[in-house]
């Protein structure tokens, strides 16, 4: 062939033929390859999933006995929405209540934390335990990963209001340079002991 007629059969415009079959073939090829991923994928979440569930019961089982000791935790349902609330349960211990494990969500500087709070009949705070957070570590980490610094909220109460950070007749001593991953603990508690409140006045499903 010459050059004139090859570069005819180059010229713009020319269409290109593609076999239908080749492109059916590979999109098959990679249909069989996302389907065979997902399988694997799914293999491979109900293999683990049950483990990792196991993993985070006994983690909260954990905390719960860490911030009230009991023989039992019986879940219970207030009858209104708390916000930050997402579960409660009655402590209890030789066929009386001891008090109530709160597990509750507040906003702190990197995110949700995510903590359990036991609360007493007497409406006090037993005790304070971090079950999850994505708090800045050296900033943040100074409250949330510092069980010596929860322990200041132990005893605390809302007998003189709602607990504040830094200042108010019911202050919490945050820690300095960390101001917001205190104030989300704080509330967090704050959401506990009104959730026990409700829960000792009987306000339940």
């Amino acid at each position: 062939m010459s050059r004139e007629k090859e570069a005819a059969g180059r010229r713009p415009g020319a269409s290109l033929s593609i076999d239908p079959g080749y492109v059916a073939r590979i999109a098959g090829v990679l249909l069989g390859i996302c389907l065979m991923t997902a399988l694997l994928l799914g293999v491979v979440n109900s293999v683990t999933r049950p483990r990792i569930d196991a993993i985070q019961a006994e983690k909260v089982r954990a905390a719960m006995s860490q911030v009230l000791a009991a023989d039992e935790y019986l879940p219970i349902r207030l009858q209104k929405d708390l916000r930050g609330v997402q579960s409660v349960f009655e402590a209890r211990a030789g066929g009386g209540t001891l008090g109530y494990v709160v597990q509750v969500t507040a906003n702190g500087s990197q995110g949700e934390i995510r903590m359990m709070v036991g609360v007493d009949v007497d409406n006090r705070v037993t005790g304070v335990s971090i079950i999850r957070h994505s708090e800045t570590p050296n900033i943040g980490t100074r409250v949330v990963a510092d069980q010596s610094v929860l322990d200041r909220f132990v005893g605390m109460s809302h007998e003189n209001g709602e607990i504040t950070v830094n200042s108010g007749s019911n202050r919490f001593d945050g820690i300095s340079g960390a101001t917001v991953s205190s104030r989300g603990v704080a509330a967090g508690v704050n959401a506990a002991l009104a959730a026990a409140f409700e829960a000792a006045s009987g306000l339940v499903e």
